[in-house]
């Protein structure tokens, strides 16, 4: 049974649910992770950023000079893994991590103050929490592909009025 650090990385696509497909479309998900593997459990730390386009054109009152942007999301998550180590090539795991989320997107409002306007568009935080479903395929000595899939909330904050959810399948390496 393995027991040390574990590192990985991957890239994945953001699917959101409950959402007008023709202004929010499938992006990218970056995400970096490391921790201490205990055998059945890895303890450690997630940090990604996500894009998600939006098409503003589709949005019903958007005035003139808008069109696609990206939706930014920043985040770094506290992660538990649990793991069923085995002496073969595949490593099934589940996960759970607690995200802090930032979020930004294009300012679709202008804010004026006494001697100037301008528009405002800052990363806001949004909490949330995500669920993973994974196989990492051993490839060589502490390498594996990882294949996965994960499931994200962000809850109402600063950036949402309500939950927001999406699926992210993924694809990436896991090195142990």
């Amino acid at each position: 049974m393995h027991r040390g650090y574990q590192g990985s990385f991957s890239l994945g696509v953001p699917i959101w649910l409950d959402v007008d497909s023709s202004v929010v479309r499938p992006g990218a998900d970056l995400n970096f992770f490391g921790g201490f593997d205990i055998g059945y459990a890895v303890f450690g730390l997630a940090l990604g950023a996500m894009w998600t386009p939006i098409n503003f054109r589709n949005i019903p009152g958007i005035g003139p000079g808008y069109d696609r942007s990206p939706m930014t999301r920043l985040y770094f998550a506290p992660e538990v893994r649990v793991q069923v180590p085995n002496n073969t090539p595949l490593l099934p795991y589940i996960g759970i991590t607690f995200d802090a989320n930032w979020w930004r997107v294009k300012a679709t409002d202008v804010v004026c103050g006494y001697y100037y306007c301008t528009r405002v568009a800052v990363f806001r935080f949004t909490p949330g929490m995500t669920a993973k479903l994974g196989l990492a395929f051993k490839v060589s000595k502490g390498s594996h592909i990882d294949i996965g899939v994960k499931y994200s909330l962000s809850g109402p904050g600063s950036f949402f009025f309500r939950r927001e959810q999406w699926v992210t399948p993924y694809v990436g390496m896991l090195f142990r």
